[in-house]
């Protein structure tokens, strides 16, 4: 399903940010290793431990030296606006059964070769137009593999999803099947300096749209990441931060783009159930107008966004996250989005998990073929029984309204889901 890409060499920017990258998070490389604070996240100890953990898996399967974990989950779903429409809402009930496998490989007594996948079907019992064309992959399907080597841990990966769901994307409206496959392949590596932990990574992502009202959407991105984190003390760390990203259409429709983003970011373990995390820095992305969306613009701005985990108690956990960035768009060149989001998880009841979800998100269009100023908003409750030790019963309902200042694309959805899963 991918597509064989070169790098064009008319792109020298992309080297050129690659190279600032690279230079900006090495600035403080000076900092030596001291006498171990903590255990080292890349040593010995660290892969010992990560082969400790594998071994908890409850893995139900064994070839040789490779473990497997396999369930199977029934679904059915009904969904009052499949369609997303202001005006014309279409509701329909979905079957939705999947297969998830979970395999590991200790290729050596340290270095782990992990497969997770995810493979689905969705059924729609009115709208049968809509069922999945071929599978689908769910998010979180990768293909990874850890390397230790002293005080660098290196992790290759290859994460891949296939999904068609359109409420994921918020700028969509009045669409039933947004098919998309997404594949980002690349290498991460982390150098634990004791004091100082660097870590840089690249990735090329790819994404080829299911279905051919969204071709134009088809594209390929090289990107590049860097951090470096100073322990400033035995519960805070602080570092920058950076990245770059060239993006280029397969149809000359959205315009190539080259991005940035340099930033600082601190976490610190406030009290034993208190953990905060901010960044912040700037972000630039310049757009090279080739394309015939109509759209000029540039992004000049801040990103900012903060993490606040909270165990209250023995029985109830919550996270806070805000932020603002600016994404690539659908319709245009960029949104500019904030965002809030809160979960809380309720241990309350024996063998019963409870979770609840808000979010808010505020977004404008940079101008493109709509220019839309939207806000999102909704929440879900999720309840999950384990029935037995090899059955789990979940049952969960999502609301979802989209406000937007263009005429007949709001809409209004509820979703409301059970399932019940086999862990053989």
């Amino acid at each position: 399903m991918s597509r064989s890409l070169s790098l064009c060499p008319g792109r020298p920017r992309l080297w050129l940010g690659f190279a600032s990258l690279v230079a900006l998070v090495c600035t403080s490389l000076p900092l030596r290793a001291q006498d171990a604070v903590r255990p080292s996240l890349a040593g010995e100890e660290a892969a010992e431990a990560r082969r400790q953990d594998i071994d908890q898996i409850p893995y139900n399967l064994m070839t040789g030296p490779i473990k497997y974990r396999l369930s199977a989950t029934f679904g059915v779903e009904y969904n009052d606006n499949i369609n997303l429409s202001d005006n014309d809402p279409q509701s329909d009930v979905i079957i939705h059964p999947q297969v998830n496998i979970d395999a590991i490989w200790p290729v050596t007594r340290i270095n782990t070769l992990r497969l997770d996948i995810g493979l689905g079907y969705a059924f729609y019992l009115d709208h049968s137009r809509y069922d999945t064309n071929g599978i689908l992959l769910s998010p979180g399907s990768q293909l990874a593999f850890d390397i230790f080597i002293g005080d660098f841990r290196i992790n290759v990966h290859d994460r891949f999803s296939l999904q068609q769901d359109p409420v994921e994307e918020l700028q969509l409206s009045n669409v039933a099947d947004y098919g998309r496959f997404e594949n980002t392949a690349g290498v991460s590596v982390l150098w634990d300096l004791n004091k100082a932990v660097l870590t840089l990574g690249y990735d090329h992502y790819t994404y080829i749209s299911t279905t051919s009202a969204f071709d134009y959407l088809d594209r390929n991105s090289e990107e590049f990441i860097g951090s470096l984190a100073v322990a400033v003390t035995n519960t805070t760390n602080v570092g920058v931060e950076s990245s770059f990203a060239a993006t280029y259409y397969d149809q000359h429709v959205l315009n190539d783009s080259n991005a940035y983003t340099i930033g600082a970011f601190a976490e610190t373990q406030l009290t034993n159930y208190l953990r905060l995390r901010v960044a912040g820095g700037y972000q630039i992305i310049d757009f090279d107008n080739t394309g015939s969306v109509f759209d000029s613009r540039n992004v000049n701005d801040y990103y900012a966004n903060v993490l606040i985990s909270h165990r209250l108690n023995a029985y109830i956990t919550q996270t806070l996250a805000a932020g603002h960035e600016s994404q690539l768009g659908v319709n245009s060149n960029y949104i500019a989005l904030n965002y809030v989001r809160h979960t809380v998880s309720w241990n309350i009841i024996r063998n019963t998990l409870l979770s609840t979800e808000l979010f808010y998100e505020d977004a404008n269009d940079s101008g493109g073929f709509l220019n839309e100023h939207l806000h999102r908003y909704g929440g879900a409750l999720t309840v999950g029984y384990q029935l037995t030790p090899h059955v789990t019963l979940g049952l969960r309902y999502q609301y979802t309204q989209k406000d937007s200042n263009i005429a007949y694309r709001n809409y209004v959805q509820n979703r409301v889901s059970l399932d019940a899963t086999y862990s053989f």
